[in-house]
């Protein structure tokens, strides 16, 4: 293959398996579960994409991290992450039947790519983390070896046995086997190395330094003498490379980044497992993830995740001799995301896992093209061919979407439902068919329409059809929030599709965002697509979100919801970086700008005193924001995430800036504007109650609101208000429903939208306001939101309503705490607040309602079932997992 090609569309039983978990304790046998063909309650795919997956259709408890097919062909076992049980899962699987033949249950998480096929053994390996540390609500731990028997062999006792020491910490990437099953490799995605392992024995025969960054693919050849490994953040930096780390630590790896600040390389490396040296690293594409090696053809295929392509090396050589651009359809489609590969037994043919497209793209190797695509669930990752190459096994993240708990009216973020789906490797005419039904679900004659030349359009409108075109609105002011769902606030407002039951924030504690939603417009089919803020801050700003965030790999490196780590980040840049290209003025205020200290637990109050006292804050705080391109725009003088600062007083220093911007008659185009204060704190002794917090965040959106409102900038202007992610809570609809305002003159005033909006929808109408280009698939395909504007002004200003929660109430001391109220004190003393989700989530969404709503009100509780959109496992919503954490940290002082 020569040069770089691209890819367009063209009509026309080994049973022995490795698995890789993450476990913080010693799993125990379980009675064995079954798996769902279906679901009657399918989650809302907030992509706005439709899955209609081919093949038949098994859906699991937790997110499916990996399969690999057994000996007998009906045979696949199937890795699945934390359950409502919390522990993850390894199934032997009768895949006709959808029978459970043998469950494996370990603690903690699983390995990202975690199974693999052992040639000789009988029943699988399973390589898993036991406790030794944690990042937050994210365990890590010592990679271990571990082998495994069959239930009906081992007469129903001990089925586990460690065979290794300790091989790495926190994380570990996708295992391979050798042909001869004696030897495995195992990337080890904290200590950027690989480890060499003795299958038989478990034995770590040597580690290898692979020299990049958070290696996370593997290959190995049939003998066991060589590896390839890929790296996430690609290579080492040079004299002289612009470089940023991967997290706050001191030693924090550097990566090398463009001028956005973002990861700018990609690597695979040549092992020597013998000599137990590198001999060769190969630039590939961007966040290079799964490898597929055709060993006799001397043929590597890397799947490049953050750049859409497939790179082929020459694997004696160790030179890319071609590039394949990933376009379905002609088109180009930033974010179709190349998730996994599997290649024919006789290497004519290459499957691609499309994480962002829902889909499996049939590759004809030798012409290049794709010969057809194969609809899936939502976020293929992984693929298994059996070994006659006539079945193809494919797993899913998402799945069918999240779930309930209890009810079918408690739905919740963090109750994934993964699937895998078995099928026929599909002749043309099937696969033709299946192309149909890709393109549908995918909104491509929709996307085709939206890319398509036009000419210009010479009416002004406050949402344009197309970029460029004349807009009304000159000045977008766009707000982030942190974690709550539709129900908490909006349950109540009797136009909208709300559960009262379900209200935890309503009219006495937001009555700005109320009367915004009900004096502007109520949207109430809107939703979050992140699931927690290490990715839902990318939804809000890139629109998209990259496999480093989704999957995760950044588990004992950062927690990327504020700059920190490079790798995070999609290639497409974020809005800022957009509107700057296109001549915009930017300010941004607290987003991705690092964070601050929550170590003086008083500070919140003291703040709250001198606002209340008119105090002004704007030489309080002087930040530097770790994307170190963002700090030509920041507002240096506006602090971070916090729960420590109150938002009124980020108000007030964002509203002396509006002073300045009246005063000179010029204000930026895109302000972003961070108000994490709905977060809350649990019941922390002696601090700002939830209610208080919520009504803080509250008061603070209406200040300024209306200050914008009574502004000469406001007949131009549109504000637009969104949650990071909605997963601090329930809501009767699906878990990522979430509260979002347009507050406008141009906005349909008294209006009730119920069209079907998410994240990346609010994105693509800033960016067709603001005359700026999509970012990915999801913005382009994205239902902007014009539905809820009209082309006549009303410019009556807002007036802000003081809520009748103070937001000065505080939790009493520990000392003066009793029953359920005294424990969640204690419990929540031993978490942290410093980051988002680092505290964890179902026990702090059961500490707040019990605060909120009172102990005696049952709280919507965790569905125990036998099955169940895109971040390691943080949903957290297992009570055992939820205590321990609590009980990780030292008894708090008592006072």
């Amino acid at each position: 293959m020569r040069g770089s090609m691209t890819l367009t569309f063209q009509r026309g039983a080994l049973l022995g398996a490795l698995a890789l978990t993450v476990a913080s304790a010693a799993a125990h046998a379980q009675t064995v579960q079954q798996p769902l063909r279906g679901v009657t309650d399918p989650g809302v795919i907030t992509t706005r994409q439709a899955i209609t997956p081919a093949g038949i259709q098994s859906v699991f408890d937790g997110r499916v991290f990996g399969i690999t097919f057994g000996q007998r062909g009906d045979d696949l076992w199937v890795l699945t992450g934390r359950t409502k049980t919390g522990k993850p899962q390894l199934y032997r699987l009768d895949w006709r039947a959808n029978a459970v033949k043998v469950r494996e249950e370990f603690s903690g998480i699983p390995a990202l790519q975690g199974i693999a096929r052992h040639p000789s053994d009988e029943m699988p390996l399973v390589a898993v983390v036991a406790p030794a540390a944690r990042v937050g609500n994210r365990p890590g731990g010592a990679v271990q070896l571990w082998a495994a028997a069959d239930a009906a062999t081992s007469g129903g006792g001990r089925r586990h046995a460690v065979l290794s020491a300790d091989l790495g910490r926190h994380l570990a990437g996708a295992l391979s086997v050798s042909a001869t099953g004696q030897r495995a490799v195992l990337p080890l995605v904290f200590e950027n190395a690989v480890s060499i392992i003795d299958t038989k024995d478990g034995r770590e025969l040597g580690r290898v330094k692979t020299g990049g960054v958070a290696p996370i693919g593997s290959a190995i050849s049939a003998d066991g003498r060589v590896a390839w490994v890929s790296h996430w953040g690609g290579r080492w930096p040079r004299t002289g490379d612009p470089t940023l780390p991967t997290g706050l630590a001191a030693t924090a790896d550097q990566v090398v980044v463009d001028a956005r600040g973002i990861a700018s390389t990609g690597t695979v490396a040549r092992v020597d497992l013998e000599s137990r040296q590198v001999t060769a690293s190969v630039d590939v594409g961007l966040h290079p993830v799964a490898m597929a090696w055709d060993e006799p053809g001397g043929r590597l295929y890397v799947a490049n995740a953050n750049t859409d392509t497939i790179s082929i090396i020459d694997s004696a050589r160790a030179a890319v001799t071609g590039t394949l651009a990933l376009r379905p359809f002609g088109l180009e489609l930033k974010g179709v995301a190349p998730s996994a590969l599997a290649l024919a037994p006789d290497a004519r043919t290459l499957y691609v896992a499309l994480g962002g497209l829902n889909a499996v793209a049939v590759v004809d190797v030798k012409t290049e093209k794709i010969r057809g695509l194969i609809p899936t669930a939502w976020y293929p990752n992984h693929l298994a061919l059996d070994a006659s190459g006539s079945k193809l096994a494919i797993s899913t993240l998402l799945g069918v979407g999240s779930g309930f708990q209890e009810q079918p009216q408690r739905r919740q973020v963090h109750t994934y439902r993964g699937t895998v789906n078995v099928l026929d490797v599909p002749d043309q005419a099937t696969l033709d068919g299946y192309t149909t039904a890709v393109a549908e679900n995918n909104h491509i004659d929709t996307a085709r329409a939206s890319l398509a030349s036009a000419a210009k359009a010479t009416e002004a409108l406050p949402v344009p059809r197309r970029a460029g075109d004349p807009s009304l609105i000159e000045h977008v002011v766009y707000i982030i929030k942190e974690n709550r769902t539709y129900d908490q606030l909006f349950g109540d407002l009797p136009r909208g599709n709300g559960d009262p039951s379900l209200v935890m924030f309503g009219q006495d504690v937001t009555p700005n965002h109320h009367r915004l939603a009900t004096d502007f417009v109520l949207l109430d089919n809107f939703y979050a697509t992140g699931g927690n803020s290490g990715d839902g801050h990318q939804w809000v700003t890139q629109a998209n979100e990259t496999s480093y965030a989704l999957w995760p790999g950044y588990v004992g490196r950062s927690y990327p919801y504020d700059g920190t780590d490079p790798i995070a980040y999609a290639n497409t840049g974020f809005l800022w970086d957009l509107a700057q290209a296109r001549g915009k003025t930017v300010r941004v205020y607290g987003e991705y700008a690092g964070r601050l200290p929550e170590d003086d637990a008083q500070q919140r109050d003291r703040l709250l005193q001198r606002w209340k006292a008119g105090d002004d804050f704007t030489a309080d705080w002087k930040v530097t924001a770790p994307l170190a391109p963002l700090n030509k725009v920041l507002a240096a003088n506006y602090p971070p995430y916090t729960q420590s600062i109150p938002d009124v007083v980020r108000a007030r220093i964002f509203l002396k800036d509006l002073e300045g911007w009246q005063k000179s008659g010029r204000m930026p185009n895109l302000v972003i504007l961070q108000l994490p204060s709905d977060h809350t704190r649990g019941a922390t002794p002696d601090f700002s109650t939830a209610k208080a917090m919520l009504a803080d965040n509250d008061l603070a959106l209406g200040q300024i609101v209306e200050r914008l409102s009574k502004t000469e900038f406001w007949k131009k202007m549109a504000i637009f208000v969104v949650e990071d992610d909605a997963q601090g809570g329930v809501d009767h609809v699906d878990g990522h429903r979430t509260i979002a305002l347009a507050i406008s003159p141009y906005t349909r005033r008294g209006h009730v939208d119920s069209t079907f909006y998410a994240q990346q929808s609010m994105v693509k109408t800033i960016e067709l306001m603001l005359g700026l280009p999509t970012m990915s698939l999801f913005d382009l395909i994205a239902t902007d939101m014009r539905a809820s504007f009209t082309t006549t002004a009303d410019v009556t200003p807002y007036t802000a309503v003081e809520p009748m929660q103070s937001i000065f109430d505080k939790t009493p001391a520990l000392s003066a705490m009793r029953g359920p109220t005294r424990r969640a004190a204690e419990q929540t003393l031993r978490m942290r607040f410093d980051v988002p989700d680092a505290a964890p989530t179902a026990l702090l969404n059961r500490i707040t309602w019990g605060m909120v709503r009172g102990w005696d009100t049952p709280y919507p509780g965790v569905r125990q079932a036998v099955f169940a959109p895109l971040a390691v496992d943080l949903d957290d919503d297992e009570r055992e997992e939820a205590e321990e954490a609590a009980r990780s940290r030292p008894a708090p002082p008592r006072r």
